[in-house]
């Protein structure tokens, strides 16, 4: 097993929820929505939506406004550090924290190269 297999499950263990020991906060699923094919005889319908959810191992950070060198940076939203799921996550997927859905409007796998030990997701409030 490689330093970064290890990481990602020093993570896990990390970001287990709080009643079992981690540091993990609220409920957070990755929520993926497929889309059936459509019936060859009416191929104009869209098929059947299907959401289907994983639970995630994560702590989630408010974002706010701040000054940085006398520049007012606004930024809104959370930024949500998970263990590394079951699927891989897109862009296009949702985060349901404690229940609300959030957009993702950044993924980014931690590190940037290599085996992948834990994700950072930046979500729109």
């Amino acid at each position: 097993m490689g330093f970064y297999d290890e990481m990602a499950d020093m993570v896990a263990e990390v970001l287990l929820p709080d009643a079992d020991g981690g540091l993990g906060q609220g409920t957070v699923t990755l929520k993926r929505i497929t889309t059936a094919a459509p019936d060859p005889l009416t191929p104009w319908i869209p098929g059947a939506e299907t959401p289907v959810t994983y639970p995630l191992s994560a702590a989630v950070k408010r974002l706010h406004q701040r000054y940085e060198n006398g520049t007012l940076i606004v930024e809104t939203g959370d930024m949500v550090t998970f263990a590394v799921p079951e699927v891989v996550p897109l862009v296009t997927d949702l985060l349901v924290i404690d229940g609300a859905e959030r957009v993702i409007t950044n993924l980014t796998p931690i590190p940037a190269a290599g085996t992948v030990a834990a994700w950072k997701a930046w979500c729109a409030a």
